[in-house]
């Protein structure tokens, strides 16, 4: 039996390489919102601030946006946020950085919580815990300017007080890669229900056609191979944090985890549209590669021409008049902080689950602690079942020439017809989840204000016999059958809009139906 040896250290270089990575997917993050600012994070939009008051009674969900509403000062906001993020991927001033980039990004996920998902969820509580790694210690421009110094100073290097080599042995390192297993050992502990033990989850959800890209598409012919992909995702999720966890080969083992899981991670992301879930999740397992990974690459010639290259880099900006962060740990006061949170995030965890005996004695203060610092989590990721009705929305416009249109695909004529993929439809999956939110009857009072920026933003565009006349809503739900095709949708108009002020709708409009029940809302991770 060889020696046992901690599963809770990281290697230095895959710390740097997660701090590139969570400053890259903020900038994504950044980049996919922009477009759609206005809409979903301004008072011109859809959702305004007094909105926001009105619907969320939540004293602790702090936001930096929520201090403006003009679109230009959202915008200017990007702008601090963007830069932010790219500081924070070059490793400058990277503590202070990784401080601004989680409350930005804290602040923007609370602004419009009704677009967002759990790997929005998952976004925040990484972008929290990365405060206290040493995210700079290595390829970093602080550690660059650091190094400049030391050596012009002939003094000791400025990463003395980091352990030796590349291994870092932690409480801080501890807690993160405890977050990454709770996701999956809650996840799944709640998929208790009969779609999961029978096999059938899989099937329900690539016949969801709201969920669905081209792949799952593809993947809709292999009724055989469901029940299989049910059981595999289902004893992967914790046999792949055993491999994590073992104190033993924990290098191959590990290895062997963070291969299954970036594997697992890219194949939903092929299938399924949850906007920034598997680019997240890969971030974060990409955090925990050995150091055995790094050492194999850099047998490799051209590694050593790169780190030449960064040497030379390195020295370059050591002559320079900058002055980076600080490029050490935190202490061991602060590493008992995390452990701390790390309880009571286990414990909200646990409050969660059925008939958890914490659920009507989880301390208030300390949810309201949890809430404000994002920390607040549920990885109820197709649990305890998968939808078993999905549906697809249409923006049905009547221009004053005659013509009709759907306004989320206005390049052909419109059809009532089944699309083969809705979520092509839509820009990205923030609008799924806007527009799947737009169906409770909790946020009916935003369905118009929705329709009507939608409206007034083509015809703001359009030649006057191309301008919309009227316009409604609706949203088709249908029942899922996996192998024996969909069910017959149900249309269920959800708003309707006139530019001139009249709310009266064509004879010929869809009926007003009952409510959805919100138990049939699908969920998405």
């Amino acid at each position: 039996m060889p020696k046992a040896e901690s599963p809770f250290a990281l290697d230095l270089r895959s710390v740097a390489s997660f701090r590139v990575l969570l400053g890259a997917l903020m900038l994504l993050d950044l980049g996919m919102r922009f477009p759609f600012a206005e809409l979903f994070l301004s008072d011109a939009g859809a959702l305004t601030r007094a909105d926001h008051l009105r619907l969320f009674n939540r004293p602790w969900s702090l936001s930096v946006y929520m201090m403006v509403g003009e679109p230009a000062q959202v915008r200017i906001l990007f702008g601090l946020h963007a830069a932010a993020a790219l500081a924070l991927l070059l490793g400058y001033h990277t503590r202070l950085m990784a401080v601004v980039c989680w409350v930005m990004l804290v602040s923007l996920q609370h602004r419009n919580p009704l677009v967002l998902n759990g790997g929005d969820t998952l976004f925040a509580v990484l972008a929290f815990w990365a405060v206290f790694l040493p995210l700079n210690a290595r390829w970093s421009v602080d550690a660059a300017l650091a190094r400049g110094r030391a050596e012009s100073a002939d003094s000791v290097r400025p990463d003395d007080n980091l352990p030796a080599g590349h291994r870092y042995h932690a409480l801080p390192g501890m807690v993160f890669i405890l977050q990454i297993c709770l996701v999956y050992l809650f996840t799944l502990t709640l998929k208790a229900g009969e779609l999961w033990r029978n096999g059938e989850a899989v099937g329900y959800v690539l016949h969801n056609i709201g969920l669905i890209r081209a792949g799952g598409l593809w993947m809709q012919q292999f009724d055989w191979l469901h029940p299989v992909l049910t059981r595999a995702t289902y004893h992967w999720e914790w046999v792949g944090v055993v491999l994590l966890l073992m104190p033993w080969w924990n290098t191959a083992t590990r290895l062997a985890a963070v291969a299954g899981f970036v594997a697992f991670h890219a194949s939903l992301g092929w299938t399924l549209d949850l906007a920034l879930f598997p680019h997240v999740c890969i971030a974060a397992w990409l955090a925990l590669l050995p150091g055995a990974f790094w050492d194999f690459l850099a047998r490799f010639r051209h590694t050593a021409v790169l780190r030449r290259g960064a040497d030379a880099l390195a020295a370059t900006l050591g002559t320079l008049p900058l002055h980076g962060g600080s490029v050490r740990p935190v202490g061991p006061a602060t590493g008992c902080v995390c452990l701390a949170l790390l309880i009571l995030v286990a414990g909200w965890n646990v409050r969660g689950l059925p008939d958890s005996f914490l659920r009507q004695s989880y301390p208030k203060s300390f949810e309201s602690t949890l809430y404000a610092l994002k920390l607040r989590q549920k990885w109820g990721m197709f649990a305890p079942n998968p939808p078993r009705a999905g549906g697809w929305f249409v923006i049905e416009a009547q221009k004053v020439n005659g013509d009709t249109l759907d306004l989320f695909h206005p390049t052909e004529p419109f059809r009532l017809a089944r699309p083969e993929l809705f979520t092509d439809r839509l820009p990205d999956r923030r609008w799924g989840k806007w527009l799947g939110n737009l169906r409770r009857a909790r946020y009916r009072s935003l369905r118009d204000p929705f329709l009507a920026y939608m409206v007034e933003r083509w015809n703001d565009r359009a030649a006057h016999e191309h301008r919309i006349e009227w316009a409604e809503l609706v949203y088709f739900r249908e029942t899922i059958h996996p192998g024996a095709g969909p069910g017959k949708p149900e249309p269920r108009r959800l708003a309707a809009h006139r530019p001139d002020g009249t709310r009266q709708l064509p004879a010929e409009a869809v009926p007003a139906p009952s409510e959805p029940n919100e138990a049939d809302e699908p969920e998405d991770v």
